[in-house]
């Protein structure tokens, strides 16, 4: 690679088309389903027992499915696992229609699970994955056997200062010009509540995950929408709920986490101190303990 081509690299200057992001990131678990003229790009992993368990996982804003790769190792054995690269990002990208509403993407997975025939499963889901997670829960109770959110969007919150940019009239398009690695390393550093468990590997996915080109046209609807957002329907999830939350998240308050645990009857509440806001990914190992132990109590 030049020195110009590292540059351009580096600094985030050129997007990736949607060929270029499925050589990089889909594998041999990587399937697409066509609807309403897109590509949405999930992996089937895990348990090929006839009576596994489904989790269905849903990640946040900028991420990926590969958000959710500690938990599909801990879990792989004893559950069939679908996730899923929200429509608007990862390596399934922008959607043709420009409709990136919460209601619209639980439409599109609802048309997911008809496809794959998952009558009933359990959903999983990160930040504004959380978010569609519980607006599916309330839309479809009778396909919900249990649902799991990690540090959910739902009720009012302060922008961080990311949102505040995105949504700036002056500056809410600048990343759509670029996204250089030393901003997705300080948002990474933003997101984890222990800088230290961040690996070197995170930092390149996450900005390609941004280069893909549309995606960042979504992230500024996705905020958009999220400042309206109302929890006006998280009373009516009946499916037995655990919801999990990092102390030390700055991108959605942990005075949240006892809002969704009021609201949602029945449901749990495991707070990790000292953990950012995504915690399958910052403690994979003993988040995914904490979800498969509920499950098994609820399933």
């Amino acid at each position: 690679m030049s020195l110009l081509n590292g540059f351009i690299r580096y600094m985030g200057l050129k997007k990736h088309s949607t060929e270029e992001m499925r050589s990089l990131y889909a594998n041999d678990d990587s399937q697409f389903f066509s609807h309403r003229g897109d590509q949405i790009h999930y992996r089937v992993e895990g348990s090929d027992a006839a009576d596994a368990p489904v989790i269905v996982m849903l990640h946040g804003i900028m991420a990926s499915l590969q958000t959710w790769d500690g938990w599909v190792e801990q879990l792989k054995n004893d559950y069939r696992i679908v996730r899923i690269d929200v429509p608007g990002f990862g390596v399934t990208g922008a959607v043709s229609d420009g409709d990136n509403s919460i209601g619209t993407i639980v439409e599109r997975l609802n048309a997911l699970a008809d496809h794959l025939g998952l009558s009933q499963f359990t959903l999983a889901g990160s930040s504004l994955g959380g978010y569609i997670s519980w607006e599916y829960a309330a839309a479809y109770p009778e396909r919900v056997k249990a649902l799991i959110l990690l540090d959910a969007a739902g009720y009012p919150m302060p922008l961080n200062w990311l949102m505040k940019l995105l949504t700036a009239p002056f500056l809410r398009h600048a990343v759509r010009i670029a996204t250089p690695r030393f901003v997705v390393q300080i948002v990474l550093m933003d997101v984890y509540g222990n800088r230290k468990r961040i690996s070197s590997d995170k930092v390149p996915v996450y900005q390609d995950m941004m280069l893909h080109k549309g995606n960042p046209l979504s992230l500024i609807r996705i905020f958009e929408e999220v400042e309206h957002m109302t929890p006006e329907r998280v009373p009516q999830i009946k499916a037995p709920t655990l919801i999990m939350w990092g102390d030390k998240d700055s991108w959605i308050p942990p005075e949240n986490a006892p809002l969704f645990n009021r609201d949602i009857e029945g449901s749990e509440l495991i707070v990790y101190p000292g953990v950012g806001h995504v915690p399958m990914e910052e403690i994979p190992e003993q988040s995914a303990k904490d979800a498969d132990a509920f499950l098994k109590r609820v399933l």
